[in-house]
């Protein structure tokens, strides 16, 4: 039988463990939105993101445009 301070342990420590988790996943998120931040600073382009595809603007003066009359 399992006693009232050995669950209580167990379940800090599966707690504990899954918040140590989370937090290195959104570090590690964290750290992909700065390097996308820093490669786009690099480039020194502006780019916007078009059906998913990140587009700079000479790609986008390329493309024929619709023309509304």
């Amino acid at each position: 039988m399992i006693s009232i301070h050995d669950y209580l342990k167990n379940s800090y420590n599966e707690k504990k463990e899954w918040l140590a988790e989370s937090i290195s996943f959104f570090k590690d998120f964290a750290q992909m939105e700065e390097e996308f931040r820093q490669e786009l600073l690099n480039k020194n382009e502006y780019c916007i993101c078009l059906e998913g595809e990140m587009v700079t603007e000479k790609d986008i003066l390329t493309r024929s445009m619709e023309e509304n009359y």
